[in-house]
């Protein structure tokens, strides 16, 4: 029994992912239909590129309706980056689309006076405190790289902060649903420790 179901529709990369955790030693298998995901193992939901089209390759397979009942049912999980935004009711990224509604939330395109899209190193500043970010100090610094951020949202929900011309939330939690808008599994030291607290903690 896996450990944990990547889910891979074809949309980003996951190679760096993988590789993370296995150097955690933790076991892990990559979902490309339904009758892939294991009952009992947590999600990692991984994504980069456009929000429709993401979404709609979740829908083809029927994979976003199976993350609902997986969540409904208290199974752990954790969107990064693209993978965070989905979690969210909508985004406004080239149209209007609407995400997974696990989270009450909108995505928009970042208007800032800084350069777009967000790449590199930042900081996450706590606004609570969660099993995700034991053992990792406030003001950390993880690996940005997207265009549009979480607009709208509860406050109460937020992990972290980061400043990019403009605040936004940088993780999210709410019960058993995770989201990381930054790359964990690019992120060093302190990546490796939010992906295993994910899989031992959360």
């Amino acid at each position: 029994m896996a450990n944990i179901n990547i889910v891979d529709v074809g949309v980003g990369n996951l190679a760096s992912l993988c590789s993370a955790l296995e150097r955690l030693n933790i076991s892990f298998k990559l979902c490309k239909r339904t009758n892939d995901f294991q009952d009992n193992s947590k999600i990692i939901l991984p994504g980069v590129g456009a929000f429709g089209n993401f979404m709609k390759k979740l829908h083809e397979r029927k994979i976003d309706k199976l993350i609902i009942e997986k969540v409904d049912k208290k199974k752990s999980l954790l969107g990064i980056c693209l993978g965070f935004q989905i979690l969210f009711s909508d985004s406004t990224e080239y149209g209007n689309h609407k995400g997974l509604g696990l989270i009450k939330g909108r995505i928009k395109k970042i208007d800032s006076s800084k350069r777009v899209p967000h790449v590199g190193w930042n900081e996450c500043v706590f606004n609570k405190k969660s099993e995700i970010f034991y053992n990792v100090k406030n003001n950390s610094d993880f690996y940005f790289l997207h265009s549009y951020f979480l607009e709208t949202y509860n406050k109460e929900e937020v992990i972290t902060y980061t400043n990019y011309g403009l605040k936004f939330p940088s993780s999210i939690q709410k019960q058993n649903v995770f989201g990381v808008q930054f790359h964990p599994e690019k992120s060093q030291y302190n990546g490796l420790q939010i992906i295993k607290n994910f899989v031992e903690r959360c």
